[in-house]
């Protein structure tokens, strides 16, 4: 009885460590799985609505889209890789030369900068070198890892590649595939605005039902974990 016992003991621990160490190996995918589940097809964090809003009103864009773009992109800045592999940031992804201008004769031929000196922030740069990047906060920054400036930013290039309140299909496929060259990434964000065109369910994490209160409680262990 006692060897069953120990038998039993010693398999659960060594399903233990298995189950540890393939968690460990995909931390950040499990993590971005658990946000992902956490704001469900409907969710979008209540906070940001306003955001949206403002950015959509003023660049004639649906902030529905806007806050599409956002869950694809880094799943409502929360994604564990807030910096892409070809050196996208922010959250709504702008490349740097996009962001400051690409008559700015410095970093890659696909819009990355390294550490060269040269201010992202800084709207003089921006407007010298013909960035997209908005001071939308008006703290005399226009910070690509800002939310308010990146949303502000994110609606005005879809204006510039007319999208409007009332854009066909058509057309915002067009323009999402120059925001990010990516069939995939366009049914995916367009899938994503369609689920928010039936239901918006705005998501306080100050107010979760008991399902919302476990999954936070996960994701503050997982991050506790990756940190």
């Amino acid at each position: 009885m006692r060897k069953v016992f120990r038998l039993s003991i010693l398999f659960v621990l060594i399903v233990l460590i298995g189950s540890s160490i393939i968690y460990w190996q995909n931390r950040e995918r499990v993590q971005n799985e658990l946000y992902r589940t956490y704001y469900g097809q409907y969710g979008v964090p209540a906070e940001n609505i306003d955001i949206y809003e403002q950015a959509g009103d003023r660049y004639e864009v649906d902030w529905k889209l806007l806050a599409a773009i956002h869950r694809v992109e880094t799943i409502f800045s929360k994604s564990s890789a807030m910096q892409s592999s070809v050196g996208a940031i922010g959250p709504f992804q702008f490349m740097p030369k996009t962001w400051v201008g690409w008559g700015y004769e410095g970093g890659t031929s696909l819009g990355d900068i390294e550490h060269d000196g040269i201010d992202l922030t800084d709207p003089e740069a921006i407007k010298q070198y013909g960035g997209l990047g908005v001071d939308a906060n008006g703290d005399g920054k226009a910070d690509p890892t800002d939310l308010t400036d990146s949303a502000h930013t994110a609606a005005k290039y879809l204006n510039q590649h007319d999208v409007t309140k009332s854009s066909d299909r058509g057309t915002l496929e067009t323009a999402l595939f120059e925001y990010n060259r990516s069939e995939q990434y366009v049914i995916d964000v367009l899938n994503q605005y369609d689920a928010y065109q039936q239901k918006i369910e705005p998501i306080d994490a100050n107010d979760l039902d008991f399902k919302k209160q476990t999954l936070a409680q996960l994701l503050r262990i997982s991050l506790r974990l990756t940190n």
